[in-house]
């Protein structure tokens, strides 16, 4: 009970670190002629991402406090909450990460139109939440000069990931006010060039922070393989292949297209189709990725 309280916690907190941080990341997608509804939807968007985050955490951090005590009746036990908060490095992290959060919460609740003081505390706040989920999972289970180099290729892993999840709403947001304005649609293929060179920076991020942290947490390669962590791992990476299939595919045959059809005034509606379909599979494939890492969150690499 508590193991599946944790994976759906993990997925909820995950998932809404992502939409936060992508939000105020890409905030400007809202800026310019004929775009005011996309600037209210990623204000929106934000607000109820940093209040997921919120919940995520608390959620987690009541869940792990239970698993510690023997269940759920031991989060009425003050002194057990007492010694996980104020006597061990873990409960430090989770009081950080829950101030983080209020703040978080509050400042997007404050966006304005305008680029404004708040929008880079929002991002700062909301990247700083992502980089220190790298001090709550499997990246603590090394000390000394190790443990520092798996913390920073983990915190590494998870910038990259909430720069490229994070990207796919403000996307969408974006292509359907394309659909019906001619303006936007000139905006939207200049973001989506834009992106292209950010998301290629965010993959290879990925896949060199995914290496070093599968060299630090697995030692028996072979042994992984029919363990329950590497059977997650191995969906985990079927879907990111997936996810990278599609952004190919967006990046040299959809996005070509709607430029194309923007510079020469023809039918930009079949272009636009197509990108708004292939990011909608790649958030569909993403949430799939978060949740096999909300699993792998519970599961030991070395595990039998």
């Amino acid at each position: 009970m508590i193991d599946a309280g944790l994976i759906a916690a993990r997925f909820v907190h995950y998932l809404a670190l992502a939409i936060a941080f992508g939000a105020v990341l890409y905030g400007h997608y809202g800026r310019g002629e004929g775009l005011e509804g996309v600037r209210r939807r990623l204000d929106r968007l934000s607000m109820v991402g940093a209040l997921g985050v919120m919940a995520g955490a608390a959620a987690l951090l009541m869940l792990t406090v239970a698993g510690m005590g023997g269940g759920f009746a031991s989060l009425g036990d003050a002194p057990l909450w007492r010694a996980v908060l104020l006597e061990t490095d873990f409960g430090r992290v989770w009081i950080a990460r829950l101030v983080l959060a209020g703040g978080l919460v509050g400042v997007t609740m404050g966006l304005s139109e305008r680029p404004s003081p708040a929008r880079r505390v929002a991002l700062g706040l909301a990247g700083l939440l992502l980089l220190s989920v790298a001090l709550t999972g499997h990246a603590t289970s090394h000390d000394g000069p190790m443990g520092l180099l798996h913390r920073a290729t983990d915190a590494v892993h998870l910038l990259a990931a909430g720069v490229w999840i994070g990207a796919l709403p403000p996307l969408l947001f974006l292509l359907s006010a394309a659909r019906r304005d001619v303006g936007a649609s000139t905006h939207a293929a200049r973001r989506l060039r834009e992106f292209h060179g950010i998301g290629l920076i965010a993959v290879a991020a990925l896949v060199a922070s995914g290496l070093v942290n599968s060299a630090l947490l697995v030692s028996d390669f072979p042994a992984l393989i029919g363990s329950p962590y590497g059977r997650v791992l191995a969906v985990k990476l079927c879907l990111f292949l997936g996810m990278l299939a599609l952004a190919a595919s967006n990046r040299w045959r959809a996005a070509p297209r709607l430029d194309h059809a923007v510079d020469k005034g023809g039918d930009i509606r079949a272009p636009i189709h197509l990108l708004r379909r292939q990011i909608r599979m790649e958030l569909v494939i993403s949430l799939l990725v978060l949740g096999a890492v909300a699993v792998l969150g519970t599961l030991s690499p070395t595990m039998p």
